[in-house]
């Protein structure tokens, strides 16, 4: 069983990774050499969006998803039972002899 303790030290082992990713691109980009720091930049991108499990979806892939939800077909309803006037009981008026 894996205890919260050990799942903080991953998730900071994680973090510290990412960081020094990051802190190589800016020195590479600092360095003049902005091919490679931007090539360890989208080397992080892509680790990140794998450690958040993040799917890179293309807008167009958004907009097939939303027009096949749309054009699914739907659940026929039974039509509306039409209103009835409520019948009312003749009431019975006895006279007073």
């Amino acid at each position: 069983m894996v205890t919260l303790g050990e799942l903080f030290d991953e998730l900071d082992y994680e973090l510290e990774d990412m960081l020094d990713a990051l802190s190589q691109a800016i020195d590479l980009i600092e360095d003049g050499k902005v091919k490679e720091g931007v090539e360890v930049l989208k080397a992080l991108e892509e680790d990140m969006f794998d450690f958040l499990d993040y799917v890179d979806v293309e807008e167009e892939e958004c907009d097939e998803i939303e027009v096949e939800e749309e054009e699914a077909p739907k659940k026929k309803t039974a039509p509306p039972k039409p209103a009835t006037k409520p019948t009312t009981k003749p009431s019975s008026k006895k006279g007073k002899k």
